[in-house]
């Protein structure tokens, strides 16, 4: 699978009556990670899930995020060593988003410990699920865990999709820190995006290396000269 072609469809806002059954598909994959006899608590806290995605102040890092990450995710199979620990970690990474705090990787971290905790996921895929959260604060892969790369390349793949899509990414991005002004966002953006571009490389598997790192890096930089 093309990493790329994951980013070429309609978003689902545009496709309202597929979103539903979106929904529900995502459901039934979540459930079906957990014991029979925590089902009903799956599905609860699938929907808990669903809600604080489907905030109105989340104009990006929404539900169609995490499908498009889990979308991403797909294409590397059987590379992925814990395979139910990648795929929680992607669910809960983002749960909690508060443009105005510095802490959401640690609260969301917090979050998937309780719940995961309460519906009998071992030891070693919480603790392996938190260090994929946190690993999101600077995005710097983790030693000796190829997961980590994969999971932060699905992250960050938007970087490297077409340029109409990138720049409504760039869009919904501005849209959630709305309350900043323009002056102050350029520079605080700016800084997030030069820091990309000073790294050795953006990706860390050599898939998405491959078929990604030019177009990010060049999506990144178009949107630093409109900020300048």
């Amino acid at each position: 699978m093309k990493l790329r072609k994951i980013f070429m469809t309609h978003s689902p806002e545009s496709l309202p009556a597929q979103e539903n059954t979106k929904l529900e598909v995502s459901r039934e994959s979540f459930c079906n990670i957990f014991d029979e006899s925590k089902r009903t608590e799956a599905k609860e806290l699938f929907k808990k899930i669903a809600e604080e995605y489907q905030a109105e102040t989340r104009e990006y890092h929404n539900f169609e995020h995490i499908e498009k990450m889990l979308a991403f995710l797909q294409a590397y199979g059987q590379k992925i060593k814990d395979r139910i620990g990648v795929k929680l970690a992607t669910y809960f990474h983002d749960i909690v988003y508060d443009t105005k705090a510095k802490d959401n990787e640690e609260q969301s971290a917090q979050y998937a410990q309780n719940y995961l905790t309460r519906l009998g996921i071992s030891e070693d895929v919480v603790s392996h699920v938190l260090v994929l959260i946190r690993a999101t604060v600077k995005h710097e892969v983790i030693e000796n865990d190829t997961d980590s790369a994969i999971f932060l390349d699905a992250d960050l793949a938007i970087l490297g999709s077409s340029e109409e899509i990138y720049d409504k990414y760039a869009a919904r991005i501005r849209k959630e820190y709305s309350w900043v002004p323009d002056d102050q966002y350029r520079i605080g953006r700016k800084k997030v995006l030069q820091d990309f571009l000073n790294r050795p490389r953006i990706y860390f598997t050599e898939q998405a290396g491959k078929e990604l790192e030019q177009q990010a890096r060049a999506n990144i930089e178009r949107e630093i000269a409109r900020l300048s």
